[in-house]
């Protein structure tokens, strides 16, 4: 990763971007504002862990009514979420009962650099689906490996 991408220089001229660059920007921005808000909850005392599950039961509901998903397609979801977020997908194996990913590049150590977030702290993101998955008989976990983070999603229910 180019070092040099979060410096202080700017380009001007917010017509000039194209769908690609805004794209860019955007991934960016998202992740600037994980970051920031964990910044600003450390600075504060106050619980990423609690955060992280407080966003799972806030944005369950966004995936319409609970019921049961395969492994596979549960991951799949949160691949294209993460990949909205500037990840890249290393490696999938969407299965249904048992389904198991890597992805590169989030968060973006950089940016956990520049925010003064520790990147163990800035992992707890990857929480968020435990309980996302929990009301749709899934079971979410993930560990980091190096720079990739690994995840596994099984199936708890029914065949």
């Amino acid at each position: 990763m180019d070092d040099d991408r979060y410096g202080a220089e700017f380009e001007h001229g917010h017509a000039d971007y194209d769908d690609v660059e805004l794209l860019e920007q955007a991934r960016g921005n998202a992740q600037a504002f994980i970051l920031g808000t964990m910044a600003h909850l450390l600075d504060q005392g106050l619980s990423v862990e609690a955060w992280a599950t407080s966003l799972g039961q806030r944005f369950g509901p966004t995936w319409g009514e609970p019921r049961q998903w395969d492994a596979g397609e549960f991951l799949d979801a949160m691949l294209t979420n993460y990949r909205s977020l500037g990840a890249t997908v290393v490696e999938a194996d969407l299965q249904p009962r048992h389904a198991k990913a890597a992805i590169a590049g989030f968060p973006d150590a950089a940016l956990c650099d520049l925010f003064q977030v520790n990147l163990e702290v800035a992992d707890r993101v990857h929480d968020v689906p435990t309980v996302m998955g929990e009301g749709r008989g899934v079971n979410w976990s993930w560990q980091r490996d190096g720079e990739l983070i690994r995840f596994q999603v099984d199936r708890t229910g029914g065949d």
